[in-house]
């Protein structure tokens, strides 16, 4: 008996070291990682890549049993998903909350299970991503399923892999490839809200005592029309530092809360400070708010500090179309032509003339 303990006890301690060891995957299996990002939210599926081995037709309802099997330690009944890999668990993790085909998934990571039939596939995230495959899953641990519809291929894929496909902006779309099957599921992710969330924090730090990174956090809010009152305030803040592009980024805060007359009162300190090519930038924004006579004034205080140069009558073209002013136009166009600093700016300028001729506003 006690020989029997000892050889027992010595199988287990032989199973724990070899656990223990630094060794290549079983059944040959290469374990795979593959992480993107959707805005600043990385999502990263880990997991074994079998291959097809020359059993092509027989992965989908053979090997691969259709629906759930009989895998199950705990029921031994037909209750266990497919693992979407191969060895331990295939693992999702989502490092902000996501929607998954629609359904609202936490923050964290899951097991990543599948019951596949040849028309559907049930797709389950659980909680329980520890176990080994899915002999010991249980529904109770279910965090969510969905119904997705496969895709055939008309190209095998020797290696099972995962994909990110049909990436956007808020959303992408993962796919399980192998064999001549395709199970995509896409993901929503709330990224303004986001990054906000992460703005809000970085700007109470470290970070936020830099000018270009409240420069950064205001813009992202400006430019996408949201958030506004919060980015005036991280605005003010950066202005503190009193820099051309400090004081624009205020004016523009003040312009998308149509505050004009605090937007040119920040903007009059702000010129005293750009160059030629910050006052054009700046007309050109103005003509785009159909604010065309301001427009006008900017380029004559450009044209009365920096004189008769290129850019400033270029410049005046623009502004003076905007007004359907096209004499004055075609007269700053003229003397812009005799300055053009290259062939393709007179061939740019040679197109423009055309149009005011014709009477069109180059602006359109």
């Amino acid at each position: 008996m006690k020989k029997i303990f000892l050889f027992i006890a010595s199988i287990f301690y032989l199973q724990t070291v070899s656990a223990q060891m630094d060794l290549p995957p079983s059944g040959g299996n290469p374990r795979a990682k593959i992480t993107e990002s959707v805005g600043i939210t990385d999502i990263t599926i880990d997991y074994s890549r079998p291959d097809v081995n020359g059993r092509e037709g027989k992965i989908w309802g053979t090997l691969i049993t259709y629906g759930f099997s009989t895998g199950s330690l705990i029921t031994n009944k037909n209750t266990s998903p497919w693992r979407a890999g191969a060895n331990e668990n295939t693992t999702i993790t989502f490092e902000h909350d996501v929607k998954l085909e629609g359904k609202n998934v936490k923050a964290g990571t899951y097991g990543l299970s599948m019951a596949v039939w040849p028309d559907s596939v049930i797709l389950i995230l659980s909680n329980q991503y520890n176990s080994w495959g899915s002999f010991f899953y249980e529904q109770k641990y279910d965090a969510l399923r969905v119904t997705v519809k496969p895709v055939a291929l008309d190209k095998s894929v020797e290696f099972l892999k995962y994909e990110f496909i049909d990436h956007k902006e808020k959303s992408c779309t993962i796919a399980l490839l192998w064999e001549k099957l395709m199970i995509p599921f896409k993901i929503d992710v709330d990224v303004d809200n986001i990054v906000i969330a992460r703005l809000r924090e970085q700007v109470t730090g470290q970070k936020g005592f830099n000018q270009l990174n409240l420069v950064a956090a205001a813009n992202y809010c400006l430019n996408k029309n949201i958030n506004l009152e919060e980015a005036l305030s991280w605005s003010q803040r950066a202005a503190s530092f009193r820099s051309y592009s400090t004081f624009r980024t205020l004016a523009t805060a003040y312009e998308k809360l149509n505050r004009l007359k605090e937007a040119d009162s920040v903007m009059t300190e702000a010129l005293t400070m750009a160059t030629v090519a910050q006052y054009i930038a700046y007309s050109r924004a103005l003509i785009t708010q159909k604010r065309n006579d301001k427009a006008l004034e900017v380029l004559m205080a450009a044209r009365s500090k920096y004189g008769d140069v290129f850019a400033v009558n270029n410049g005046l073209m623009f502004g003076y179309a905007a007004k359907g002013d096209f004499k004055n136009a075609l007269e700053y166009a003229d003397k812009a032509m005799t300055q053009a600093p290259n062939d393709a700016a007179k061939k740019t300028l040679g197109d423009q003339i055309a149009k005011l001729k014709d009477g069109k506003d180059i602006n359109q």
